[in-house]
């Protein structure tokens, strides 16, 4: 079995903490087995009350992230990859209105430039610039913080201040995948006030740090963003495949994705959700996501994220205790970066014995985690998002890395 395993993974269990990935709530669980029971298209309030439905999600969730509902719309997507395209289509329809066009209706040809930055994106934000026609290699990579994967905003400004482009899309992190890090979010919305620019948050999981007094503060100024993209396969423990996109600016969002046809009845009181995204044909994905809000709702998500940051700071506070291991960056959510460090070792040694050290955490069954690469070197990181995940998890967790290490 290699580093991530030649087998299924039980990415539903306690103790995997791969990526950033939850499990499936009981009441998530049972919502989708009805979704494929009903198998409902939800494309329009005109084929079934399942339009409804996600449509009272999203205000649902809208509330979780404490952001005005009356002000953010959206939909419901496969991912955040999916969620982040909404987001960026959107932002491209602004751009092309700085210039007085359409380039959802005339085309990129037509469109004014448009200049992107991004300090430390995730790869779904690049691989969309390359599906909308922006380019994957077209923004602008701006500095970020030492030590931090989030914009040094002296840096950002004097980009802004230089920029030529009518317009531009400023795409932020609110939990960066790789370290959990996030970027100032007020301090950027004045920014993009200042100098006329879009601003994108990927939040995909770190949005639900709002659940909580505790972690809310590193997610302050969510409600001042343009589009926001996060992830309920993440930390609300739904089924995969449940992305979210909001927009505050619902007419660009619709006319970035509206394809009518003559055979689709769109008159109604709900929008149609298919010119809301990619998709004409759409799973009735809203049903366990409905579902499981509604079983545990605000006090048990609540509940749920701040024992699972309580987790990972038990786990680094051991790291931080141990003579084997060092902890690469602060905790800051979920997310705990950390590496082996045997005495007197090389760093072609090192890189070695931690690539050997994964392979045999994950054959040994008592968890499963994923490498990474932080500041230039390899590197062992994990995650919490399971709902299932206890404190004798965690017991274990520490038991298997002493063990590794011997």
């Amino acid at each position: 079995m290699g580093i991530y395993g030649d087998q299924y993974t039980r990415s539903t269990g306690p103790r995997y903490f791969g990526f950033v990935t939850g499990g499936t709530t009981p009441a998530a669980l049972a919502g989708d087995w009805l979704v494929s029971v009903l198998d409902q298209n939800v494309a329009t309030e005109r084929h079934s009350i399942a339009a409804y439905v996600e449509a009272q999600t999203l205000n649902y969730v809208a509330d979780l992230l404490r952001l005005p509902s009356a002000e953010f719309h959206g939909i419901l997507t496969t991912g955040a990859t999916a969620a982040n395209l909404v987001g960026l289509a959107a932002a491209r329809e602004w751009c092309g209105e700085q210039g007085g066009m359409s380039v959802s209706q005339q085309g990129l040809c037509s469109a004014p430039a448009i200049a992107v930055f991004c300090a430390a994106p995730h790869s779904s934000i690049i691989k969309d610039l390359g599906l909308l026609g922006i380019g994957q290699r077209n923004f602008k990579a701006v500095a970020c913080l030492t030590d931090r994967e989030v914009f040094d905003l002296s840096a950002l400004e004097r980009e802004l201040a230089a920029c030529e482009a009518p317009g531009r899309i400023v795409i932020a992190s609110a939990g960066t995948v790789n370290s959990g890090d996030f970027d100032d979010l007020v301090s950027l919305s004045q920014l993009c006030r200042r100098y006329n620019a879009w601003l994108h948050v990927d939040a995909a999981f770190g949005a639900f740090a709002r659940c909580s007094d505790r972690y809310g503060h590193l997610v302050e100024g969510l409600e001042l963003a343009d589009s926001i993209t996060a992830d309920a396969h993440k930390w609300l423990n739904v089924p995969y495949d449940c992305g979210i996109a909001f927009t505050r600016h619902v007419a660009l969002h619709e006319r970035a994705f509206s394809a009518d046809a003559p055979y689709v009845p769109m008159e109604g009181q709900l929008p149609a959700f298919m010119n809301r995204g990619v998709e004409q044909s759409r799973r009735y994905r809203a049903l366990p996501l409905w579902m499981t809000l509604k079983a545990y709702g605000k006090s048990g998500y609540r509940s749920l994220i701040e024992s699972h940051c309580d987790y990972v700071k038990a786990i680094a506070q051991w790291i931080v205790d141990s003579s084997s291991y060092t902890l690469l960056c602060d905790i800051r959510l979920n997310v705990l970066v950390f590496r082996h460090e045997p005495q007197d070792s090389s760093y072609g040694t090192r890189q070695e014995l931690n690539r050997q050290l994964i392979r045999r955490l994950n054959e040994s069954g008592e968890m499963f985690i994923t490498p990474t690469t932080y500041r230039g070197e390899f590197a062992l990181r994990l995650s919490i998002s399971n709902w299932m995940t206890r404190s004798e998890d965690v017991d274990r967790v520490i038991n298997a890395f002493r063990t590794a290490a011997s």
